[in-house]
């Protein structure tokens, strides 16, 4: 009896097909997401941008309120992203077995977790970046003024001095005499 007849073989055989077939759809739908969360991630930092320039209109209590909805839309579009993504590999992972489903399912939760924290953290710390050159902007001409004003302000408290002084020793004067 060959190989080939055994019926167990065969039925391995059938299983490795499947778990190839099962493999490579899953690779290139890994692939699809990825080129998914790049476009995302262009999107978003598109919008980041524009949220600057809006903040840099209203620095002062605008700020943390559109950070946070920036956030929020992101959060709520990588969710939604995630959840239509997850729901067709999930579909498709459940015509294999239960036990290759539940294992890639679990891994690439972790994957999309790690590539969503790893995308929150850029782009906050691009808007930490922006925000923090907004506000050296915003301080530079109040420094400027402060550079020009403060030697005149200087020479007027020394002149204020100085007539005090002029003052006080007439007063003396007069007083002695």
């Amino acid at each position: 009896m060959t190989d080939s007849s055994n019926p167990e073989f065969r039925k391995v055989s059938e299983i490795q097909q499947r778990l190839d077939i099962l493999i490579e759809h899953v690779e290139s739908r890994k692939e699809a997401l990825e080129e998914e969360i790049q476009e995302q991630l262009h999107e978003s930092l598109a919008n980041a941008r524009d949220s600057m320039e809006l903040i840099q209109e209203n620095i002062a209590p605008k700020v943390e309120k559109a950070i946070h909805t920036k956030m929020e839309d992101i959060d709520r579009k990588m969710r939604r992203l995630n959840e239509d993504s997850l729901e067709a590999v999930r579909e498709e992972l459940k015509k294999a077995t239960p036990e290759i489903s539940q294992k890639i399912l679990e891994d690439l939760d972790k994957l999309v977790a790690e590539n969503i924290r790893f995308v929150k953290i850029g782009i906050l710390q691009e808007v930490k970046e922006e925000l923090k050159k907004m506000i050296e902007n915003s301080l530079t001409p109040i420094n400027e003024k402060l550079d020009r004003e403060l030697p005149v302000a200087k020479n007027s408290a020394f002149l204020a001095i100085i007539l005090s002084a002029l003052a006080l020793s007439g007063v003396v004067w007069l007083l002695i005499r």
